[in-house]
Order: C-alpha cells, then structure tokens, then sequence
C-alpha cells in the first residue's frame, strides 16, 4: 500500500508493510530482559532453534555488505585527550552521524551507502566504541560524550550542518544543546534525532511493560547485569560468548520490529558483541537517572523526531513528548520498526534526512522550491 498524504496537527499518516509473517513471540519480557538484551546466559536448544529458524527466513538484504563501507579516516584528539576514529565519505552540505550505545559508526550503513552522492557525510566512533580509544579516566559521562561531538564539530570546519543522531548519540545531542548553547541555531542549522530520548533510557526499557512488578523485575534484572559486567568482565565476557543465540534474540526482540531482515539482526548483534563489556559498564551508569527535558527548548533549529512505533528501548512516547516540546519540530513515526528503524525503513528516513538537510544547507532560493513538509508524519513501512 502506498503513502497517504500527510496531514498537519493531525493523526499522522500511516503506511503498511505487504506480507507481514507471524512475529516471534518471547513470553516473559519483563522477568528476561536483561539477559535477553545483554546476550547473557548459556544458548540452549530452544534458543538454538529459534534462532536457526529465524535466519532462515526470506531476507531480501542478505547480498548487502554490512560494515564494508570505509570512509576516509582520521584519528581526531578530544577536549580530554581521548582519540576519536573518523571518517567521511562524499562532497556538499555537511551531515555529521552520532551512533547509539554499543554500535559503531558502521551502523549507518544505508546512510554510508546512499547519503555521499550528494552530501559530505562525517561519522565517528563513540569513545569507547568501534576504532576509537577509551578515556584514560573512563569518563563516559554525557558531558564527556557531548564534548566529543563538539570536537567533531570543530574538526569538519564547517559554518552549518545537519546532526544526525540515534539513541544515545541523541541524548549526547541533547546535552550538547544544553552545554554549548550558542550552537544549535549557530553551527548546528538542523537535528535529526532517531530512536533517542531526553529521560532516563531504563525508563524506556521498562515502559512497555503495564504491570508495576514486572517492571521493576525487568528495570532490577537490567540494572543488575550491568553491575555484574562491572564487577566481573572477564566471565561477563565468557557468558556473552556462550550465549550468542540469546544474543541475537535480544537483538532482535529489542532493537527490531515484528518481521525484521535476519542480515540486518545478524549484524547489529555482531556489532553488539564487539563493544567490550567493560565499556558497556561503564557507559550504562551515563544512561540512567538523568532528565534532559530542560534541553528540549533549547533547541531552535528545524528538528526532525523519528522512531519506530516497535521501539522498546526509546518508546515512541519519548519522541511525542520530544515533538511538543521542540520547537517547530516534525515527529516522524515508522510503523512495525523498533529501535533500529534508520536500518529497517533507511529509505524513508533518508528522504527525510535529506529534506531537512535540503530546508536548512541548501541555498535559500533551491530549498524554497522543495515541498515543505508536515508538522507530523506516520508512514508505514514499505
């Protein structure tokens, strides 16, 4: 089925996906969140066939190369000495690419692929993350993550460009607003923020979940496999191993909507487990108990808010709220992807990357011909 056409301030418009199978259904999120979502625990025969069922699903991106792209590199040198791997790819209006949590700047794969044709793309490791070094003090605070970008930021050189961020790349955004405030609306000319949130992402995690018991069950499994991996990373390391299938279990019940590409699955959850655990325990302490929401006026500039309306990590609610309190921001909703929607409906949200970047970069007389876009969008995968 087709687009319908967008309508402002009103029920956002929605597109279906064709052929959609059965999902896979895990019972008892709440109770194996954590394990589930770390990749934690021993892979038994369930776990074993379950996923060997899933990968042979009909996959129409089993031929794409995930996290073959190479960029130019450059090793860049934050506010605190921390090197940063970067790497750009393409010519004309800047977009500058901040990743989520665990994944590395190869997680943009569709955006590599098709964005340089007509932009200068620039992506970076996390610190921590991918080839970038760790802190020598191991601060992985937001205010830590936030400099990088600024880092970043100063190195392309650039007078105005479009920041693209998912997860916890988007909440650093957020506290970057916050700690530079002369920059977005100055340098940053336009935020896309995808998968994110501005409030506590354990939050997030729980939301789902109606029942206060079973919430807190899955908010103190989650909290608590964190902690072991802080106390223990060695064996934490070795459970992970063990438990590849239940890995990408989780990768695929959390990160993915109800009939996702196994490649797709495949590769996040490798790229999941190549994050060490150590980074992961000390980042995850950066992730909760935190409110960004003060932020979310600072933010004067054209602003795009998409997530998938499966998301189970950054809930779809965090984008609404995001959305009213943005200032002349458009809230795009991605129907049945979760928290990798940039991977699962990549072409929808680069066209939509590209209109903003279009409305922001382009000169002033080129963009007036581009059709303005809604205040509000819900499409429907293809």
């Amino acid at each position: 089925m087709g687009e319908r056409s967008p309508r402002r301030n009103g029920t956002p418009t929605t597109v279906h996906r064709a052929g959609q199978r059965t999902p896979l259904t895990v019972r008892g999120i709440g109770l194996l969140a954590g394990g589930l979502l770390l990749g934690v625990g021993a892979g038994v025969t369930l776990e074993r066939t379950l996923v060997g069922r899933d990968r042979r699903r009909e996959d129409p991106e089993a031929g794409e190369p995930f996290g073959g792209i190479r960029g130019t590199p450059v090793k860049l040198t934050s506010h605190d000495g921390t090197r940063l791997h970067v790497e750009e790819l393409g010519q004309g209006p800047c977009l500058v690419f901040a990743h989520g949590f665990s994944l590395t700047q190869d997680a943009w794969h569709y955006q590599r692929r098709d964005l340089p044709g007509r932009y200068r793309c620039v992506f970076f490791d996390q610190r921590g993350h991918g080839r970038s070094g760790r802190p020598r003090k191991d601060d992985f605070s937001l205010q830590a993550l936030a400099g990088d970008l600024k880092a970043v930021l100063d190195w392309t050189g650039e007078d105005r460009v479009v920041l693209v961020a998912h997860s916890m790349g988007g909440i650093a955004a957020l506290q970057f607003a916050e700690q530079f405030p002369g920059e977005l609306g100055g340098r940053v000319a336009g935020l896309v923020l995808v998968g994110s949130t501005y409030v506590d992402t354990v939050r997030g995690m729980t939301a789902a979940v109606s029942a206060w018991g079973a919430a807190w069950a899955q908010r103190t499994l989650i909290t608590g496999a964190f902690r072991f991996m802080g106390q223990d990373p060695a064996r934490a390391q070795q459970l992970r191993r063990r438990g590849s299938d239940l890995g990408y279990l989780g990768t695929r019940l959390f990160g993915f909507g109800s009939n996702p590409s196994p490649s797709q699955v495949a590769f996040v959850d490798k790229t999941l487990a190549g994050t060490d655990v150590e980074v992961w325990a000390k980042v995850f302490p950066s992730l909760v108990d935190f409110d960004l929401s003060e932020s979310l006026a600072a933010v004067s500039v054209p602003a795009l808010i998409a997530t998938g309306d499966k998301d189970r990590l950054t809930p779809p609610s965090a984008a609404r709220f995001m959305a009213e309190k943005i200032p002349g921001s458009r809230l795009l909703i991605l129907e049945d992807a979760g928290h990798c929607a940039f991977l699962e409906e990549h072409e929808v949200l680069d066209a939509e990357i590209a209109a903003l970047a279009d409305q922001v970069l382009v000169p002033a007389g080129a963009a007036a011909r581009r059709r303005r876009r809604p205040g509000v969008r819900r499409v429907k995968g293809s």
